[in-house]
């Protein structure tokens, strides 16, 4: 006699939306340094960018058509996770909405290479309603580090980003990540 197959307990789920391909490396270095493996994650899904809300909502219903959410009982255990910029337009409206939606929602402040050139102690000044304000960051952090964010070394990666520093710098990907 046949012994019942015994299922698997199923593990939550996150599924991460990036808003680039800087996002996506920073997301999948700190992953491979820090998951714990006890949530598993999907391969992130590039946003291709978010200019504002109006851009946002747009593409997030896109993909959330996209992953065919149906019946929803059966994506109990799967979670969004959404990794963007805070020095958006709207950052705070898609912050707000992304909540509203029960999502977890990671900005990085006040932008990707602007948070790591802030670790290393180089902080980009910033005037009130400054246009160019994210190139002026991308053009700093590549003449610091002689290339573009999406491609620095892991090596210089794992000297930027100590435990104590993702923990402060990127505190809900920690709580994902370290989930006990």
């Amino acid at each position: 006699m046949k012994k019942p197959m015994q299922l698997r307990k199923q593990r939550e789920i996150v599924i991460s939306f990036c808003e680039e391909e800087t996002e996506i490396e920073l997301f999948g270095f700190l992953k491979h340094q820090y998951s714990n493996k006890k949530i598993g994650f999907r391969k992130p899904i590039d946003l291709a960018g978010v200019s504002d809300f109006i851009t946002f909502e747009k593409k997030y219903k896109e993909e959330i058509k996209g992953l065919g959410f149906k019946p929803k009982k059966d994506y109990e255990k799967i979670k969004l996770l959404f990794i963007i910029d805070n020095d958006i337009a709207d950052s705070a409206k898609i912050k707000k909405f992304i909540d509203a939606e029960k999502h977890f929602v990671q900005l990085c402040d006040p932008n990707t290479e602007g948070m790591i050139l802030n670790i290393i102690g180089k902080p980009q000044a910033k005037t009130v309603g400054d246009k160019d304000y994210r190139k002026k960051c991308k053009d700093a952090f590549e003449n610091h580090f002689g290339c573009k964010a999406h491609k620095l070394k892991e090596k210089i990666l794992k000297e930027i980003f100590t435990d104590e520093v993702f923990k402060n710098s990127l505190p809900v990907l920690y709580s994902l990540f370290k989930k006990d």
